[in-house]
C-alpha cells in the first residue's frame, strides 16, 4: 500500500474549494453520467451551457431514451465527438429496456452498456453512488505523476493502470466520491498543466515534483506526431431559396447534416476534376465560382473545406432546407462555419 498520501488534507481542500458544479447539488446518477460523458474532451467551463441546455431538454433518462436522434444530435451540436450523443442515448434505451429506467450502481454492470468505457463506469459508480473505485482521468494522472515523482510514459495505457492501483490503494473508503472529485479538481485548478498554483496545494508537503521544485519534469508524454491536414471541396447548390445538404451515413459526424462533400487538391484539381469526383459519388453537377473555404480542427487531422457554387440539371427531389429547416436540423462545426460566410 502506497504511504504517506495526505488524503485528509486533500478531501479538506476539496470542501472548501470545490466549484458549485450543477450536478454537485444531489449527484442524481443521471446527472453526473451526462456531466462526465459531455466532460470528455471538453473543458467544464465550455461543456456548461451545453449541459444546462441538454438538460433541459431531455430531463430524465427516459425522456433521453425515447427522443428522436435528430434532437438529440441537434441539442448536441457545436460540442463535437458527436458519437457521445449516440452512444448516451443508446445506453438510455439500454437501461430503460433492462434495468426499468434505472441507471446501475456498479463500474462492473455499467461497463456493460454502450458508451461506458472503464473511464466513464468508474465515474459514475463513484460519484453518483460512491462504489470505491478510483477514476483516472488526464488531470489525475497529471496530479499522480508529479506527487509520486513517476516518470512512466502517461500515454501509455500500463502507466494508467500502475496509477490506478497506486490510487486505489490510498482511497480512502466511503469517501470515494469526494476523494475522487478532489483529485480531478486539484488537476484543474492547482496543479495545471502549466505553472501550478503549488502553494495552494494540499499535498505540496509529500509531493515530489514540489519538493524537488521538478513541477516541470512531469508528467512524461510522448510527443503526438505531425496532425494531417485534409482538404475537401464542398458544393452550395440552392433551388427555390432552399440548399442541398445530405444526412451522413459515415462513422465520423454520423447523423449530422452536410453540404455534399469530396476530397479536393487545391494546387491540382481542376473544375473538370472535382465534377468527376461528385460524378462518381452519385452527384452530376456542374462547378460554378469559388466561395471561399473553412477551417476546422479535430483531434487527429485539420480539415479545410473550400465551397463552390454548383448547379444541377436534374435536381434530386428530397434533401432540400429552407433557412428556418436549416436552424432545425443537427450541423457539425464545420457546416456551421460554411452558413456563415455564405450569409455575408
Amino acid at each position: 500500500m502506497e504511504k504517506n498520501f495526505p488524503s485528509r488534507e486533500l478531501l479538506g481542500w476539496f470542501a472548501a474549494n470545490q466549484r458549485p458544479l450543477p450536478w454537485r447539488k444531489n449527484y442524481h446518477p443521471y446527472a453526473v453520467w451526462l456531466s462526465e460523458v459531455m466532460a470528455q474532451q471538453t473543458r467544464i467551463d465550455q461543456m456548461l451551457p451545453y449541459y444546462e441546455k441538454f438538460l433541459k431538454q431531455f430531463p430524465t433518462l427516459n425522456v433521453l431514451a425515447d427522443a428522436n436522434e435528430e434532437s438529440v444530435l441537434k441539442s448536441w451540436e457545436g460540442l463535437g465527438y458527436y458519437s457521445r450523443a449516440r452512444n448516451l442515448q443508446h445506453a438510455a434505451k439500454e437501461i430503460q429496456s433492462k434495468f426499468g429506467g434505472k441507471i446501475p450502481e456498479t463500474k462492473e454492470t455499467l461497463e456493460t452498456l454502450k458508451g461506458f468505457g472503464p473511464y466513464i463506469s468508474s465515474a459514475v459508480a463513484s460519484i453518483a453512488f460512491n462504489e470505491n473505485v478510483c477514476v483516472v482521468d488526464g488531470n489525475v494522472l497529471r496530479v499522480a505523476a508529479r506527487f509520486w515523482g513517476d516518470s512512466s510514459n502517461i500515454a501509455e495505457t500500463s502507466t494508467k493502470k500502475a496509477f490506478e492501483e497506486k490510487l486505489q490503494s490510498v482511497l480512502p473508503r466511503g469517501k470515494a466520491r469526494e476523494f475522487n472529485q478532489a483529485l480531478m479538481e486539484l488537476g484543474a485548478l492547482i496543479c495545471v498543466p502549466q505553472n501550478p498554483v503549488c502553494h495552494e496545494c494540499p499535498l505540496k508537503k509529500e509531493c515530489f515534483a514540489f519538493v524537488h521544485q521538478k513541477q516541470n519534469d512531469f508528467p512524461v508524454k510522448t510527443k503526438k506526431g505531425k496532425v494531417p491536414h485534409k482538404h475537401f471541396a464542398a458544393v452550395r447548390v440552392e433551388k427555390n431559396g432552399e440548399l442541398f445538404l445530405l444526412q451522413r451515413k459515415q462513422k465520423l459526424l454520423h447523423g449530422m447534416y452536410e453540404f455534399p462533400m469530396v476530397a479536393f487538391a487545391p494546387l491540382e484539381d481542376s473544375p473538370k476534376m472535382i465534377e468527376q469526383k461528385f460524378a462518381d459519388a452519385g452527384f452530376h453537377i456542374i462547378i460554378g465560382k469559388p466561395r471561399g473555404s473553412v477551417k476546422h480542427t479535430y483531434s487527429h487531422f485539420v480539415q479545410h473545406v473550400h465551397v463552390f457554387d454548383a448547379s444541377w440539371n436534374n435536381p434530386p427531389k428530397n434533401g432540400w432546407f429552407s433557412p428556418v429547416e436549416l436552424a432545425r436540423i443537427p450541423l457539425s462545426m464545420v457546416q456551421k462555419k460554411i452558413l456563415g460566410f455564405l450569409k455575408k
